[in-house]
């Protein structure tokens, strides 16, 4: 593996200075361990898979028309996703007289805390956080990003009943006027370009 060189003296009886000695080493058999590692390390390793997050959505409607039960306004907390990475939250109702609206932002102290609360009112008033139904509603101007935060904050305050809605109540319209969004999409914009 390795050896070491060493002149030889040839000489008619001169003092020589001592040489020094060179030494080479053989790396080959490192050179296939390392080979070796890497190799079991390419096969032994999985690479992580993509976790996606399971979004339940409805099945086709037939023609039977199944009546279901409304949820009561007092089970049901509304999320409404404004622009600037803005979050409007209120307790469901049906008109805007009454209704207290909280502006949150993204963070433990807001969206998350504001739910966790109502999970609490709703454990309070009816003995069980899951009847909790949120309903999730992005304003034409807010970001994707937002609502998968948002979705991001379901699972990581555990409820277990929420929805995607597209349909505005009269509490909406006033949160977007106010806020400065629009309700409806501006004509002749195109998210790819502006005609």
């Amino acid at each position: 593996m390795a050896e070491m060189n060493i002149p030889d003296k040839g000489g008619k009886g001169k003092k020589s200075r001592s040489k020094k000695q060179s030494t080479r080493v053989d790396l080959t058999a490192m050179v296939d361990l390392g080979f070796l590692l890497i190799t079991f390390f390419m096969l032994a390793t999985t690479f992580s898979k993509p976790k996606a997050m399971e979004v339940n959505k409805p099945a086709k409607e037939d023609d039977q028309e199944v009546e279901e039960a409304p949820i009561k306004q007092s089970k049901t907390y509304a999320i409404v996703l404004g622009k600037r990475d803005m979050v409007y939250c209120y307790v469901g109702a049906d008109d805007a007289t009454g209704v207290k609206v909280d502006s949150v932002t993204f963070s433990r102290t807001g969206l998350r805390s504001m739910i966790k609360d109502r999970q609490k009112a709703v454990q309070e008033q009816w003995g069980n956080k899951d009847e909790l139904f949120v309903m999730i509603k992005p304003l034409p101007e807010s970001k994707y990003r937002n609502m998968v935060d948002v979705l991001d904050e379901m699972a990581i305050t555990g409820v277990k009943r929420y929805a995607i809605i597209d349909d505005f109540n009269s509490i909406d319209s006033l949160i977007a006027l106010g806020s400065g969004n629009r309700l409806r999409p501006i004509k002749g914009f195109n998210s790819l370009k502006l005609k």
